[in-house]
Protein backbone atom coordinates (compact mmCIF):
# COMPACT_ATOMS: atom_id res chain seq x y z
CA UNK A 1 0.00 0.00 0.00
CA UNK A 2 0.99 3.64 -0.20
CA UNK A 3 2.87 4.40 2.98
CA UNK A 4 2.83 7.94 4.30
CA UNK A 5 5.96 10.00 3.78
CA UNK A 6 6.39 13.09 5.92
CA UNK A 7 8.45 16.10 4.86
CA UNK A 8 9.99 18.69 7.17
CA UNK A 9 11.82 21.67 5.67
CA UNK A 10 14.69 22.48 8.02
CA UNK A 11 16.04 26.03 7.90
CA UNK A 12 16.27 27.04 11.56
CA UNK A 13 16.37 25.59 15.07
CA UNK A 14 12.58 25.59 15.50
CA UNK A 15 12.22 23.22 12.56
CA UNK A 16 14.70 20.82 14.16
CA UNK A 17 12.18 20.60 16.98
CA UNK A 18 9.36 20.06 14.49
CA UNK A 19 11.31 17.17 12.94
CA UNK A 20 11.65 15.57 16.39
CA UNK A 21 7.89 15.87 16.94
CA UNK A 22 7.10 14.28 13.57
CA UNK A 23 9.50 11.42 14.37
CA UNK A 24 7.90 10.86 17.78
CA UNK A 25 4.43 10.84 16.24
CA UNK A 26 5.42 8.33 13.54
CA UNK A 27 7.16 6.04 16.06
CA UNK A 28 4.07 6.11 18.26
CA UNK A 29 1.73 5.39 15.33
CA UNK A 30 3.83 2.36 14.37
CA UNK A 31 3.93 1.09 17.95
CA UNK A 32 7.73 1.09 18.18
CA UNK A 33 9.25 0.09 21.50
CA UNK A 34 10.80 2.86 23.58
CA UNK A 35 14.35 1.82 22.65
CA UNK A 36 13.62 1.85 18.91
CA UNK A 37 11.70 5.12 19.12
CA UNK A 38 14.73 6.57 20.90
CA UNK A 39 16.99 5.50 18.07
CA UNK A 40 14.68 7.17 15.55
CA UNK A 41 14.66 10.33 17.67
CA UNK A 42 18.47 10.39 17.85
CA UNK A 43 18.81 9.95 14.07
CA UNK A 44 16.29 12.66 13.28
CA UNK A 45 17.78 15.10 15.78
CA UNK A 46 21.32 14.60 14.45
CA UNK A 47 20.37 14.80 10.77
CA UNK A 48 18.07 17.80 11.22
CA UNK A 49 20.70 19.60 13.29
CA UNK A 50 23.27 18.85 10.61
CA UNK A 51 21.01 20.41 7.97
CA UNK A 52 20.53 23.51 10.11
CA UNK A 53 24.09 24.02 11.34
CA UNK A 54 26.23 22.82 8.45
CA UNK A 55 24.21 22.73 5.23
CA UNK A 56 22.32 26.01 5.36
CA UNK A 57 19.03 24.12 5.44
CA UNK A 58 17.48 21.19 3.62
CA UNK A 59 14.70 18.63 3.77
CA UNK A 60 14.06 15.70 6.07
CA UNK A 61 11.80 12.92 4.74
CA UNK A 62 10.39 10.23 7.04
CA UNK A 63 8.31 7.23 6.04
CA UNK A 64 7.18 3.95 7.48
CA UNK A 65 8.73 0.72 6.26
CA UNK A 66 6.98 -2.64 6.03
CA UNK A 67 8.56 -6.05 5.62
CA UNK A 68 5.89 -8.62 6.31
CA UNK A 69 4.81 -8.07 9.91
CA UNK A 70 7.91 -6.00 10.69
CA UNK A 71 7.61 -2.20 10.77
CA UNK A 72 10.44 0.29 10.58
CA UNK A 73 11.24 3.93 9.90
CA UNK A 74 13.26 5.45 7.09
CA UNK A 75 14.87 8.88 7.34
CA UNK A 76 16.32 10.73 4.33
CA UNK A 77 18.19 14.00 4.78
CA UNK A 78 18.65 16.10 1.62
CA UNK A 79 20.75 19.24 1.30
CA UNK A 80 22.26 21.46 -1.37
CA UNK A 81 25.46 22.50 0.38
CA UNK A 82 27.90 23.69 -2.25
CA UNK A 83 30.68 21.18 -2.82
CA UNK A 84 28.99 18.53 -0.68
CA UNK A 85 30.67 17.06 2.40
CA UNK A 86 33.39 14.55 3.20
CA UNK A 87 31.17 11.62 4.22
CA UNK A 88 33.94 9.42 5.64
CA UNK A 89 35.41 12.27 7.70
CA UNK A 90 31.95 13.29 8.93
CA UNK A 91 31.37 9.80 10.37
CA UNK A 92 34.48 9.95 12.55
CA UNK A 93 33.69 11.01 16.10
CA UNK A 94 35.23 14.37 16.89
CA UNK A 95 35.13 15.67 13.32
CA UNK A 96 33.35 19.02 13.18
CA UNK A 97 33.26 22.06 10.92
CA UNK A 98 31.39 24.30 13.37
CA UNK A 99 33.03 23.84 16.77
CA UNK A 100 30.52 21.22 18.00
CA UNK A 101 31.41 17.79 19.44
CA UNK A 102 31.21 16.26 15.96
CA UNK A 103 29.23 13.10 16.79
CA UNK A 104 26.47 13.49 14.15
CA UNK A 105 26.92 10.98 11.31
CA UNK A 106 28.88 8.55 13.47
CA UNK A 107 26.02 8.44 15.96
CA UNK A 108 23.49 8.07 13.14
CA UNK A 109 25.38 5.15 11.62
CA UNK A 110 25.55 3.36 14.99
CA UNK A 111 21.83 3.86 15.66
CA UNK A 112 20.65 2.63 12.25
CA UNK A 113 20.45 -0.91 10.88
CA UNK A 114 20.80 0.48 7.36
CA UNK A 115 22.93 3.52 6.59
CA UNK A 116 24.22 5.05 3.39
CA UNK A 117 25.24 8.48 2.14
CA UNK A 118 26.19 10.22 -1.06
CA UNK A 119 27.80 13.60 -1.52
CA UNK A 120 28.59 15.49 -4.69
CA UNK A 121 29.07 19.03 -5.93
CA UNK A 122 25.31 19.70 -5.71
CA UNK A 123 24.92 18.57 -2.09
CA UNK A 124 24.41 15.47 0.03
CA UNK A 125 21.83 12.77 0.75
CA UNK A 126 21.96 10.64 3.91
CA UNK A 127 19.84 7.52 4.50
CA UNK A 128 19.17 5.88 7.87
CA UNK A 129 16.70 3.07 8.59
CA UNK A 130 15.61 1.61 11.92
CA UNK A 131 14.24 -1.94 11.99
CA UNK A 132 13.15 -3.18 15.45
CA UNK A 133 13.69 -6.79 14.38
CA UNK A 134 17.33 -6.09 13.51
CA UNK A 135 19.26 -6.05 10.24
CA UNK A 136 17.63 -7.72 7.23
CA UNK A 137 19.24 -9.77 4.49
CA UNK A 138 18.31 -7.91 1.32
CA UNK A 139 17.55 -9.61 -1.98
CA UNK A 140 16.64 -6.25 -3.50
CA UNK A 141 16.52 -2.58 -2.52
CA UNK A 142 13.59 -0.23 -2.99
CA UNK A 143 13.90 3.51 -2.63
CA UNK A 144 11.09 6.00 -3.09
CA UNK A 145 10.27 9.65 -2.62
CA UNK A 146 6.66 10.72 -3.15
CA UNK A 147 5.58 14.25 -2.32
CA UNK A 148 2.63 16.54 -3.18
CA UNK A 149 3.10 19.78 -5.05
CA UNK A 150 3.61 22.90 -2.99
CA UNK A 151 0.56 24.06 -1.00
CA UNK A 152 -1.16 20.66 -1.35
CA UNK A 153 -1.62 18.32 1.61
CA UNK A 154 -2.38 15.14 -0.34
CA UNK A 155 -0.25 13.66 -3.10
CA UNK A 156 -1.96 12.74 -6.37
CA UNK A 157 0.84 10.29 -7.15
CA UNK A 158 1.05 6.83 -5.68
CA UNK A 159 3.20 3.74 -5.70
CA UNK A 160 3.12 0.17 -4.43
CA UNK A 161 5.03 -3.07 -4.77
CA UNK A 162 4.37 -6.76 -4.34
CA UNK A 163 6.86 -9.55 -3.73
CA UNK A 164 6.36 -13.24 -4.41
CA UNK A 165 9.85 -14.52 -4.91
CA UNK A 166 11.34 -14.94 -7.37
CA UNK A 167 9.48 -11.89 -8.70
CA UNK A 168 8.94 -8.34 -7.54
CA UNK A 169 6.24 -6.13 -9.07
CA UNK A 170 6.05 -2.36 -8.75
CA UNK A 171 3.46 0.27 -9.62
CA UNK A 172 3.78 4.03 -10.08
CA UNK A 173 0.56 5.96 -10.71
CA UNK A 174 -0.16 9.66 -11.30
CA UNK A 175 -3.81 10.63 -10.84
CA UNK A 176 -4.93 13.38 -13.19
CA UNK A 177 -4.74 16.79 -11.56
CA UNK A 178 -3.77 17.41 -7.94
CA UNK A 179 -5.17 17.30 -4.43
CA UNK A 180 -7.73 14.94 -2.86
CA UNK A 181 -9.42 13.78 -6.07
CA UNK A 182 -6.12 12.83 -7.70
CA UNK A 183 -5.01 11.18 -4.45
CA UNK A 184 -8.20 9.09 -4.47
CA UNK A 185 -7.36 7.83 -7.98
CA UNK A 186 -3.85 6.85 -6.90
CA UNK A 187 -5.19 5.06 -3.82
CA UNK A 188 -7.76 3.17 -5.90
CA UNK A 189 -5.05 1.98 -8.27
CA UNK A 190 -2.75 0.94 -5.40
CA UNK A 191 -5.53 -0.99 -3.66
CA UNK A 192 -6.48 -2.81 -6.87
CA UNK A 193 -2.81 -3.60 -7.49
CA UNK A 194 -2.73 -5.56 -4.21
CA UNK A 195 -5.23 -8.03 -5.69
CA UNK A 196 -3.31 -8.87 -8.86
CA UNK A 197 -0.73 -11.42 -7.69
CA UNK A 198 -2.37 -14.22 -9.67
CA UNK A 199 -2.33 -12.31 -12.95
CA UNK A 200 0.36 -13.39 -15.41
CA UNK A 201 2.24 -10.10 -15.68
CA UNK A 202 2.31 -6.32 -16.15
CA UNK A 203 0.11 -6.24 -19.27
CA UNK A 204 -2.70 -8.13 -17.55
CA UNK A 205 -2.31 -5.94 -14.46
CA UNK A 206 -2.49 -2.75 -16.54
CA UNK A 207 -5.73 -3.99 -18.13
CA UNK A 208 -7.12 -4.71 -14.65
CA UNK A 209 -6.21 -1.24 -13.35
CA UNK A 210 -7.58 0.41 -16.51
CA UNK A 211 -10.96 -1.15 -15.76
CA UNK A 212 -10.83 -0.34 -12.05
CA UNK A 213 -10.26 3.38 -12.74
CA UNK A 214 -13.22 3.87 -15.12
CA UNK A 215 -15.29 5.63 -12.46
CA UNK A 216 -12.44 8.02 -11.62
CA UNK A 217 -10.84 10.98 -13.39
CA UNK A 218 -8.12 8.61 -14.67
CA UNK A 219 -4.38 8.34 -14.36
CA UNK A 220 -1.06 7.63 -15.96
CA UNK A 221 0.44 4.42 -14.63
CA UNK A 222 3.22 1.92 -15.17
CA UNK A 223 3.76 -1.64 -13.91
CA UNK A 224 7.11 -3.42 -13.84
CA UNK A 225 8.05 -6.99 -12.91
CA UNK A 226 11.57 -8.20 -12.17
CA UNK A 227 12.17 -11.95 -12.10
CA UNK A 228 15.40 -12.59 -10.21
CA UNK A 229 15.71 -16.20 -11.44
CA UNK A 230 14.98 -15.86 -15.16
CA UNK A 231 16.69 -12.43 -15.06
CA UNK A 232 13.84 -10.80 -17.00
CA UNK A 233 12.27 -7.36 -16.70
CA UNK A 234 8.71 -6.96 -17.97
CA UNK A 235 7.10 -3.55 -18.26
CA UNK A 236 3.77 -2.03 -19.31
CA UNK A 237 2.85 1.66 -19.16
CA UNK A 238 -0.14 3.86 -19.97
CA UNK A 239 0.56 7.58 -20.20
CA UNK A 240 3.57 9.61 -19.16
CA UNK A 241 5.20 7.65 -16.35
CA UNK A 242 8.90 7.70 -17.29
CA UNK A 243 10.88 4.51 -16.77
CA UNK A 244 14.37 3.32 -17.59
CA UNK A 245 16.78 0.50 -16.86
CA UNK A 246 20.49 1.01 -16.30
CA UNK A 247 23.07 -1.79 -16.45
CA UNK A 248 25.74 0.01 -14.47
CA UNK A 249 27.00 2.26 -17.25
CA UNK A 250 25.14 5.37 -16.08
CA UNK A 251 23.38 5.57 -19.46
CA UNK A 252 19.84 4.27 -18.92
CA UNK A 253 17.71 2.66 -21.60
CA UNK A 254 14.20 4.08 -21.72
CA UNK A 255 11.17 1.80 -21.40
CA UNK A 256 8.20 2.31 -23.70
CA UNK A 257 4.78 3.44 -22.48
CA UNK A 258 1.86 3.96 -24.85
CA UNK A 259 -0.22 7.13 -24.89
CA UNK A 260 -3.50 7.13 -23.02
CA UNK A 261 -5.31 7.70 -19.75
CA UNK A 262 -5.89 4.64 -17.59
CA UNK A 263 -9.59 4.44 -16.81
CA UNK A 264 -10.63 6.36 -19.92
CA UNK A 265 -8.77 5.92 -23.20
CA UNK A 266 -5.95 3.45 -23.70
CA UNK A 267 -6.00 2.20 -27.27
CA UNK A 268 -2.92 0.08 -26.86
CA UNK A 269 -1.83 -1.71 -23.70
CA UNK A 270 1.32 -3.64 -24.49
CA UNK A 271 3.99 -5.33 -22.41
CA UNK A 272 7.70 -5.27 -23.24
CA UNK A 273 10.41 -7.51 -21.84
CA UNK A 274 14.19 -7.45 -21.74
CA UNK A 275 17.06 -9.02 -19.77
CA UNK A 276 17.57 -7.85 -16.19
CA UNK A 277 21.33 -7.25 -15.86
CA UNK A 278 23.44 -8.18 -12.85
CA UNK A 279 23.98 -4.49 -12.03
CA UNK A 280 20.45 -3.51 -12.99
CA UNK A 281 18.79 -0.35 -11.71
CA UNK A 282 15.13 0.31 -12.51
CA UNK A 283 13.92 3.89 -12.24
CA UNK A 284 10.27 4.95 -12.57
CA UNK A 285 8.93 8.44 -11.97
CA UNK A 286 5.95 10.68 -12.54
CA UNK A 287 6.14 13.87 -14.60
CA UNK A 288 6.74 15.82 -11.41
CA UNK A 289 10.37 14.75 -11.89
CA UNK A 290 12.21 16.28 -14.84
CA UNK A 291 13.56 13.92 -17.49
CA UNK A 292 16.93 15.55 -18.16
CA UNK A 293 18.84 13.78 -15.40
CA UNK A 294 21.96 11.76 -16.19
CA UNK A 295 23.39 9.36 -13.65
CA UNK A 296 26.88 9.72 -15.09
CA UNK A 297 26.83 13.33 -13.90
CA UNK A 298 26.79 11.96 -10.32
CA UNK A 299 29.95 9.81 -10.11
CA UNK A 300 29.48 6.97 -7.64
CA UNK A 301 25.70 7.38 -7.27
CA UNK A 302 24.94 4.17 -9.20
CA UNK A 303 26.55 2.15 -6.41
CA UNK A 304 24.59 3.75 -3.56
CA UNK A 305 21.41 2.45 -1.93
CA UNK A 306 18.25 2.71 -4.04
CA UNK A 307 16.74 5.15 -1.51
CA UNK A 308 19.75 7.47 -1.87
CA UNK A 309 19.43 7.37 -5.66
CA UNK A 310 15.73 8.27 -5.42
CA UNK A 311 16.58 11.08 -3.00
CA UNK A 312 19.17 12.64 -5.33
CA UNK A 313 16.83 12.59 -8.34
CA UNK A 314 14.00 14.10 -6.28
CA UNK A 315 16.25 16.81 -4.83
CA UNK A 316 17.76 17.87 -8.14
CA UNK A 317 14.91 17.39 -10.63
CA UNK A 318 11.65 17.91 -8.78
CA UNK A 319 9.11 20.26 -10.34
CA UNK A 320 7.45 22.16 -7.51
CA UNK A 321 4.34 22.80 -9.64
CA UNK A 322 3.36 19.12 -9.68
CA UNK A 323 3.16 16.05 -7.45
CA UNK A 324 6.45 14.18 -7.66
CA UNK A 325 7.27 10.49 -7.22
CA UNK A 326 10.47 8.64 -8.04
CA UNK A 327 10.94 4.91 -7.42
CA UNK A 328 14.30 3.11 -7.65
CA UNK A 329 14.80 -0.67 -7.51
CA UNK A 330 18.12 -2.52 -7.57
CA UNK A 331 19.88 -5.55 -6.19
CA UNK A 332 22.24 -4.74 -3.30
Amino acid sequence: MIEAQYRVAVRDATQVGEARRVAASLSSALGLAERDAGRVALIVNELASNLHKHAGGGELLLRELRDGASLGVEVLALDRREGGMDVEASMRDGHSTSGTRGEGLGAVRRAAQEFDAFSGSAGSVVLARVWPAGPRKEIFQIGVVSQPMEREQQCGDGWAFRVRLPWLRALVVDGLGHGPLAARVAQTAAEEFQETDELPGPEAIAHRLHGALRSTRGAALAVAEIDFVSRKLRFCGIGNIAASIDNGTGRPRGLVSHAGIAGHEARRIQEFSMPWPADGLLLMHSDGIGTRWKLEEHPGLQGRHAAVIAGVLYRDFRRTTDDATVLAIKEP
